[in-house]
This record gives C-alpha cells, structure tokens and sequence, in this order.
C-alpha cells in the first residue's frame, strides 16, 4: 500500500504523509486524464491526501443525513442529498443524479426479473408433493 510514503520535510508518523489510499492506484488515475502528460510525486501525495479528506468529508455529511433520518444504513440517496444540498458538494449533483438513475433502473430490472422467475415457478413448476405423492396415497401404501 501507500501508507508511510512520504515526501520531503515529513516524518513517518505526521499524519498528513500517512495514506490510506494507494498512491500509485491514484496516480494512474491521474494519468488517465489526456491532458496530464506527467506528474511529480509531491502532486501525487497531495492528490492523494486532498483524495483522502475530501472522501472523508462527504462520507461525514452523508452519516450526518442517516442520522436525522434515525437511520445507520447509508443509502446512495443520502449521498445525493448531500450534493444538492451542501454547496461544496454541487459540482457532484448531476453525477449524482445519473447515478441514482442507473440504479434505480437495475433495481426496477432486477424486480422484474424475480418476478418473473417466481411466476414461471408457480405455473409451469411442479409442486413438492407431486414428487412424493400426497399424504393419503403414502398412507395408502403403508
């Protein structure tokens, strides 16, 4: 992992050169952008750690939503809730919004799918005491 990889002026135990997040996954993220030709490894740290508070924060304000809903659960919704209510979440909201869509679409389909299976179930399927007979004929034999 990335933890302990620190840059210069930084000690193994100053939290802010501790990481949680692999550094090297996200500097290839980095370098997913076009645009990004190279990146020094002081950048890579700070993405890293800017990376690391910035998901902490919204995973704060998104435990926050549960908990005035008396909830533990987090759900996406709280999330989203999250990016259209809190300013310095807003550049999030359309990402957001397609991805409650999207998931809200997989979830219609995997219901439909159920459905589907557990009517195929009861009307072509056979029940389970047509493969062991009914309690009178097994009386009978006996």
């Amino acid at each position: 992992g990335g933890k302990g990889e620190g840059g210069s002026g930084g000690s193994a135990t100053d939290p802010l050169m501790t990481f949680q997040y692999p550094v090297a996954r996200i500097k290839k993220i980095c370098r997913l952008d076009p645009e990004v030709r190279g990146i020094s490894k002081e950048a890579t740290l700070m993405v890293t750690k800017c990376a690391e508070l910035f998901t902490h924060k919204l995973g704060q304000e998104v435990v926050n939503v549960a908990r005035m809903q008396n909830r533990r659960k987090l759900l996406s919704e709280d999330v989203a809730d999250v990016c259209s209510h809190k300013e310095r979440f807003s550049f999030l909201r359309e990402d957001m919004a397609d991805l409650i869509k999207e998931q809200k679409r997989i979830s219609k389909e995997a219901k439909a799918a159920r459905a589907a299976a557990a009517a195929g179930a009861s009307a072509g399927g056979e029940t389970l005491t047509s493969y062991f007979g009914t309690p009178a004929a097994a009386a009978a034999t006996n």
